[in-house]
């Protein structure tokens, strides 16, 4: 009981966070996030649909959605099923916070080994496409073997680049990813505008667009 006090104390803090940067955004207007919290924040509010008192709700998903039958903020049953479980049962006004906090945590495997610049933009990617699916967008931007794997040849080409030419670049492979699966399954097609709004909103939050 002690540990679930402290876990519940914990998520309320993270949340009183997360709504202080959204109130900070509407007097400054978008601010780009630098901190993996601060960006996993983000990812929240961009994912997340809210009930009448501004709080995460549970969405069901359409049919043919690959994500499973119901999320919360991005975190579904297929590919989360333990956390979307407990976020569904959770009480909603704590949900924003352990959102932001079971984001951090699952892409940290991939964030942990990415330059500081770059952390904040793959950790909104990894999150909606897998750790693997983001680095092999990375992979293919780069121009090196796109096998899924963040190693040290990757690493390696990845100092000398540009972060945002890497992040514009990285944005296009997943992009054009994207439309071919929707040429291959025309079942998908209903939902690439969501998917090209995604891409061009994480690009925005980062204070670019795809040219």
């Amino acid at each position: 009981m002690a540990d679930m006090r402290k876990e519940l104390m914990g998520t309320a803090m993270e949340d009183e966070m997360s709504k202080k940067i959204m109130e900070q955004e509407k007097l400054t207007g978008p601010v780009a996030p630098t901190g993996l919290y601060e960006a996993a924040s983000s990812t929240v509010e961009m994912e997340g649909r809210k009930d009448k008192d501004g709080n995460l709700m549970v969405y069901e998903l359409p049919s043919g959605d690959y994500g499973g039958s119901y999320e919360v903020a991005g975190i579904n049953n297929r590919y989360h099923p333990d956390a979307a479980e407990k976020l569904k049962n959770m009480e909603p006004s704590l949900r924003r916070g352990y959102a932001s906090q079971y984001i951090s945590s699952y892409t940290a495997p991939l964030t942990s080994k990415l330059p500081q610049a770059y952390q904040p933009f793959f950790q909104d990617l990894a999150f909606n496409r897998g750790l693997a699916g983001a680095t092999k967008f990375l992979q293919r931007a780069l121009g090196v073997d796109d096998d899924g794997v963040l190693g040290p040849k990757t690493l390696a080409v990845l100092q000398n680049e540009n972060p945002r030419d890497v992040m514009r670049q990285t944005s296009l492979e997943q992009l054009n990813y994207e439309r071919r699966l929707a040429e291959q399954n025309p079942e998908r097609k209903k939902f690439l505008p969501g998917l090209e709004n995604r891409i061009r909103n994480r690009l925005a939050t980062f204070g670019m667009a795809i040219p």
